[in-house]
């Protein structure tokens, strides 16, 4: 009773023993692919979670560095205007009252709320 004689001759029990190792190696065969599937997807429902928390920590971090841009560019504007002498000199009279020797200022009176 070779392999290949006549399934008809085999013995019915013969049968019977390979159907259960067929259906047990079946179920150790879906058990496996279910655990895999079950690990893979909590590793990308945990990995999805670090993507778009890193997303939120690089969008905060673009908004801090725009502002940060704008007030350096506001600074060099600054020291570009600091660089001419006329407003150099308007900040000299505007904040400490001095004036070149031949200027004449011009003070206008600071009434508390009363119009002419």
């Amino acid at each position: 009773m070779g392999r290949f004689a006549d399934p008809s001759k085999q013995a019915p029990q013969q049968t019977k023993t390979k159907n259960k190792g067929a259906r047990r190696r079946k179920r150790m065969f879906v058990a496996m692919m279910a655990l895999f599937l079950i690990w893979a997807g909590s590793t990308l429902w945990s990995q999805n979670d670090r993507i778009r928390n890193q997303n939120e920590a690089l969008a905060q971090k673009q908004g801090d560095y725009k502002s940060v841009e704008q007030s350096l560019n506001q600074i060099h504007h600054e020291v570009e205007r600091l660089k001419d002498p006329e407003y150099i000199g308007q900040i000299a009279r505007k904040k400490f009252g001095l004036y070149l020797p031949n200027e004449t200022p011009i003070i206008q009176p600071q009434n508390s709320g009363e119009k002419p």
